[in-house]
């Protein structure tokens, strides 16, 4: 019998948190439980930004990833994670300067201070942890002042010394294996989805990774002098950039065995579009009482993340399609969204 939209709001938390805690777990926050599998790579951008919402009802997993920005917060794309917040509706402002302003003070990390200046309008600060029944806030004791500048009233974190760095044996972290190898840029993300498919032009690449299409553009254009990044067209003369928006990048996965083995490639999953799709539905069924109300913000939710989910996880992951409204819609929606994120 499927999930009735009643109890739809808290099967879909619960089934993000789930995944959260899973995905921590394999980044080696210290958390215990069942970890993602190595089928896909974990972005840690679009994770922290999706804890910065979900991570409220959950104490525990909120701080043990907190615990680990603190220690491995140098491993994070500052610039990625502000271009994935503000281009993909994913997270919550205040909730990430206030981790930033954490990191940046308490794990000696300068390059967080851009995301921890939040202009407050004077509102009285609230209680930062929500209960599991209402979702209602509660708070006792002295705040911490990292937080309680960004209006949020909880008590200050444990830092407890339980966080280890990604394990470089799991597949799923290579991402972050990478970048502590050759650093934190656009490179790595660029590596590892031409990894993942046979080819693609900048603009997809930029699509996928959370960066402009003329950032992406110029840095192919360094990486193909290296003779590692290939494309459909003649390598560029030393200072030239790359020219045609149709041409199509590649890279011969001979060359990077390194990263994994060759038959156990990970793939590059739509991370922030699948956190970003998550939260938009529970927001809208936290605020929208009337059902045909709820159906039509639901469907605008999904029209909005599907196309940057399809390519990747298609609609098969889903029941829907063009033609459900209503109750229809949202049973559906209830069943597949909780059952695709636990699958994952």
């Amino acid at each position: 019998m499927p999930t009735l939209p009643t109890n739809f709001k808290e099967e879909l938390q619960a089934a993000v948190i789930d995944l959260l805690w899973r995905q921590w777990t394999c980044l080696g926050a210290g958390l215990e439980g069942r970890a993602v599998p190595d089928a896909h790579i974990i972005d840690p951008e679009a994770l922290l930004l999706a804890t910065t919402t979900f991570g409220r009802h959950d104490q525990r997993l909120f701080d043990e990833a907190l615990a680990w920005l603190v220690r491995f917060g140098s491993l994070i794309n500052v610039q990625r994670l502000k271009n994935l917040h503000q281009g993909g509706k994913l997270g919550d402002p205040r909730v990430l300067g206030a981790v930033a302003a954490y990191v940046k003070n308490h794990g000696k990390l300068p390059k967080w201070g851009v995301l921890a200046e939040v202009e407050r309008s004077g509102e009285k600060p609230e209680p930062f942890f929500l209960t599991s029944k209402d979702s209602s806030a509660t708070h006792r004791g002295e705040s911490d002042p990292d937080f309680l500048a960004h209006g949020w009233l909880r008590r200050a974190p444990r830092n407890k010394p339980l966080a280890m760095p990604p394990p470089p044996e799991r597949l799923a972290n290579v991402l972050l294996n990478l970048r502590a190898l050759i650093g934190v840029s656009s490179r790595c993300e660029i590596i590892l989805c031409l990894l993942t498919r046979p080819s693609a032009r900048a603009a997809e690449l930029a699509r996928l990774t959370g960066y402009s299409p003329q950032s992406i553009q110029t840095t192919l254009g360094e990486m193909l002098l290296s003779g590692k990044v290939h494309s459909d067209e003649p390598r560029p003369e030393h200072g030239r950039g790359v020219r045609g928006m149709s041409r199509r990048f590649y890279v011969k996965p001979a060359e990077w065995r390194f990263l994994w083995p060759a038959d156990h490639a990970p793939r590059w999953m739509p991370w922030a579009a699948i956190f970003a799709l998550s939260q938009g539905v529970h927001e809208a069924l936290a605020t929208i009482q009337d059902e045909t109300l709820l159906s039509i913000q639901v469907r605008r939710t999904l029209e909005e993340h599907l196309p940057d989910l399809s390519e990747n996880t298609g609609h098969r992951l889903f029941g829907y399609n063009s033609d459900m409204t209503g109750q229809r819609l949202l049973s559906s929606l209830a069943t597949d969204l909780p059952r695709m994120l636990r699958e994952l």
